[in-house]
């Protein structure tokens, strides 16, 4: 994991909340919104996907001018975005996600991918922020677990992987946490009740794009 302190200043953080939390509230199908388990009556979505796709002209402008793409331009020669999404999390509820490497998910196994986690809010332990592993040369193993039937995920102990290995990652407003496909992570549930949202940004070298896709 890869730290950038203070990278979005606070203009670009508040324009990209504010249409984060106006389209999860109401979200179209075209953001495949994905919702709380106990949430039938406000339907606040907790996680919305194709984000730039939906709204090119904003995002386009807002990576450029934000200073996202000279960061994204540091760790690939010719960067193709692949995934753009967002992590709403308002209250406690089943939000944990547990350890798991994109890698593993995706369809498409893109080994180029670095994942850009811009965070829109503070996010720590308390309010449902990231962990991770440190070992990004292994993709492991991953499994359906009953407690977590969304997708599937690393078994811990199969994998000989202990609590004490995970390191908290926490993240102020403003703040990019950079990351390999390979990486494991997850994020806690949220306890405290405090807003806690993040968008992982997925960028590809278009080489690689080009010859998977």
């Amino acid at each position: 994991m890869i730290f950038h302190k203070q990278a979005i200043s606070p203009i670009f953080q508040k324009q990209a909340l504010e249409w984060v939390l106006i389209q999860s509230d109401s979200p179209s199908a075209m953001l495949e919104p994905e919702f709380d388990i106990d949430d039938d009556k406000r339907r606040y979505a907790k996680k919305i996907r194709n984000i730039f796709h939906v709204d090119p002209l904003f995002w386009q402008t807002w990576c450029d001018d934000s200073g996202l793409i000279q960061i994204v331009s540091q760790y690939l020669n010719r960067p193709r975005l692949l995934r753009h999404a967002a992590f709403i999390k308002r209250h406690a509820d089943e939000s944990f996600i547990p350890l798991h490497q994109d890698i593993a998910l995706w369809e498409k196994s893109f080994h180029t991918a670095w994942t850009f986690w811009v965070a829109l809010t503070p996010a720590f332990k308390e309010n449902g922020g990231m962990f991770y592993h440190p070992n990004t040369e292994v993709v492991y193993p991953h499994e359906f677990d009953l407690n977590y039937p969304m997708f599937k995920c690393i078994d811990l102990e199969k994998n000989k992987i202990s609590q004490e290995e995970l390191k908290d990652a926490s993240l102020n407003a403003g703040d990019i946490l950079v990351w390999p496909a390979k990486t494991p992570h997850g994020s806690y549930m949220n306890t405290s009740g405090q807003l806690r949202v993040g968008m992982p940004i997925v960028f590809v070298e278009e080489t690689e794009y080009q010859k998977i896709m």
